[in-house]
């Protein structure tokens, strides 16, 4: 796993929402902090403030040196790491890393599923989930380790 302070270089796209055309750059980043949407997932008010972002497994928070800007990046979106960024709606118990249930489908990186991902979370958060706390995670397998970077 990529340690804070580490420098890396990726290529990364200009726009990282599902199902767009972009361009890619080489981003040269100082990591400051990566965030594994498995342990640490996505409440739903994350989700629904971007629904339409291209997600996956790992989120660095990184000073871009190229721009002098503190951004996050989604590792998943670069050519280096690229990941199919599927999403699926899970149970937690408050304070578990990993997921109790997962109980929806896998939602697909496309507007359509993420529109539908986003409507499904409104309808099911304000229900009562017998004290789990709902998330959004990556569609990957949970007995996986986190990669070694």
């Amino acid at each position: 796993m990529y340690a804070p302070d580490t420098q890396i270089e990726l290529t990364y796209p200009e726009s990282t929402q599902v199902e767009s055309r972009t361009t890619f750059r080489r981003r040269r980043v100082q990591i400051r902090e990566v965030r594994d949407l498995i342990s640490h997932p996505l409440t739903p008010e994350e989700y629904l403030r971007r629904p339409l972002t291209h997600r996956s497994r790992y989120l660095l928070t990184a000073f871009d040196m190229d721009t002098s800007q503190w951004r996050q990046f989604y590792l998943g979106s670069s050519k280096e790491h690229a990941s199919d960024g599927r999403l699926r709606i899970a149970l937690y118990k408050p304070g578990e890393e990993r997921p109790s249930k997962i109980i929806s489908r896998s939602f697909e990186p496309t507007r359509r599923d993420r529109i539908a991902l986003a409507r499904t979370l409104k309808a099911i958060k304000e229900k009562s989930h017998n004290g789990y706390e709902l998330r959004v995670i990556p569609d990957e397998p949970l007995t996986a380790p986190a990669k070694p970077f």
